[in-house]
């Protein structure tokens, strides 16, 4: 939903008799804003993001003039340059090294024939910025609306089954960061971050702070290239931008699946954390996805109390090992050898640890309908501490 300079260049470049020089990578950058700017100096006052028109009124004819111009403005992250060329700036004035430069800084180039008025193109500019922008603000609230089970929820599914938006198949994806608290002023840093590398995919996207994640929505016509996006996002992020965690939703078809799609992000989310694995789908959860479909957790709370919580007591009193040590046994095929190794443990001590559950507990690991039990009893646990819902046991 946001404006690109591709797409201002490709509606208007007729019109206004715009010609590309260079930086075709830039041309996914993001245009916050259209901006005369003539002086070097005023160059710092960019919030960043803009495109910028000169006539060049202030570089009398100086040699190097416009190359240092440019300069400022990638280190001032504006997002492209239009040459006005005809009175103060000429096609002579753009040298090979300006060329180069912007290739090499993916920073779009054009001209512009000293007959165009540029203030045509400055308020053209400006209302379809506007109007990208509210769009955008729009499409956000309408989320949020849906996601959050407003009671307004239908109105906004009705709204979002408009023309306006896309309607592709989508995935939902929810990105911890590695700090908790982060400013306002860093939230829209890291969203600029973001945007830069989301623009390069050519996909549509929505992306926004949900609470204490960066949630991203993009719309496939290939969904299963997402696991591949989130791949890239973490390998080509900046350090202060790149997130810790990531879970996603299954693909969904419809908006009317986002409050799921949420909540499956929210589910994979979780087991990313608990299993320190970068991404996490909900298609491979597995057994999680189950407990989070229950609305009622006497049932889980039960199976885990009865099956693992004397054992947790034993080891609080005692100073023992025993619960994880039958977790390693169990989940390595009762295998004493196997759990001796993985938990860097002497084959005595686990058989000595194993006698002593089998007395508090009476269990038969033998028996293979035992065995499934305690495996779901440590999942339940895990998903009990996912969720902090975990009492610590007196």
């Amino acid at each position: 939903m946001s404006l690109q300079i591709q797409k201002i260049y490709q509606e208007t470049a007729k019109t206004y008799q715009i010609h590309k020089l260079t930086g075709d990578s830039g041309l996914t950058r993001e245009c916050s804003w259209v901006q005369l700017c003539e002086d070097i100096d005023t160059v710092k006052f960019l919030r960043g993001g803009e495109l910028v028109i000169t006539t060049g009124l202030m570089c009398e004819r100086r040699e190097g003039w416009l190359q240092a111009f440019i300069e400022q403005l990638v280190r001032y992250r504006a997002s492209g340059l239009i040459l006005n060329i005809g009175k103060y700036l000429t096609e002579q004035d753009i040298s090979e090294n300006v060329l180069a430069y912007c290739a090499q800084k993916d920073f779009a180039l054009f001209t512009i024939p000293w007959h165009i008025r540029f203030a045509d193109i400055v308020q053209d500019y400006g209302k379809r910025l506007l109007l990208a922008q509210q769009n955008q603000l729009n499409f956000e609230m309408l989320v949020r609306g849906v996601i959050s089970s407003s009671c307004q929820k239908d109105d906004y599914l009705q709204a979002l089954s408009g023309g306006m938006y896309p309607h592709t198949a989508f995935r939902l994806k929810l990105y911890e960061l590695r700090r908790e608290t982060i400013q306002e002023s860093e939230k829209q840093s890291i969203v600029a971050s973001w945007k830069r590398m989301l623009n390069h995919l050519r996909r549509p996207y929505l992306l926004f702070f949900q609470q204490n994640y960066l949630l991203l929505i993009i719309f496939h016509k290939n969904p299963e290239e997402s696991f591949a996006v989130s791949e890239k996002l973490l390998a080509a992020l900046p350090k202060e931008a790149a997130p810790q965690f990531c879970g996603e939703s299954q693909i969904h078809m419809e908006y009317a699946g986002l409050t799921e799609a949420y909540q499956q992000a929210e589910a994979a989310l979780e087991v990313a954390r608990l299993t320190e694995k970068p991404v996490m789908q909900f298609d491979d959860i597995g057994v999680y996805s189950v407990f989070f479909a229950l609305k009622d957790m006497r049932t889980l709370r039960k199976l885990y109390e009865s099956l693992l919580v004397p054992l947790l007591r034993y080891d609080e009193q005692h100073n023992a090992q025993l619960a994880p040590t039958l977790r390693y046994y169990l989940f390595h095929m009762n295998s004493l050898q196997e759990t001796a190794r993985a938990m860097y443990a002497h084959r005595n001590t686990v058989s000595y640890r194993i006698n002593k559950i089998k007395e508090i507990t009476g269990a038969d690991f033998d028996d293979a309908v035992v065995c499934f039990d305690y495996m779901l009893a440590y999942y339940v646990g895990d998903y009990f501490k996912m969720k902090d819902i975990v009492e610590k046991q007196e």
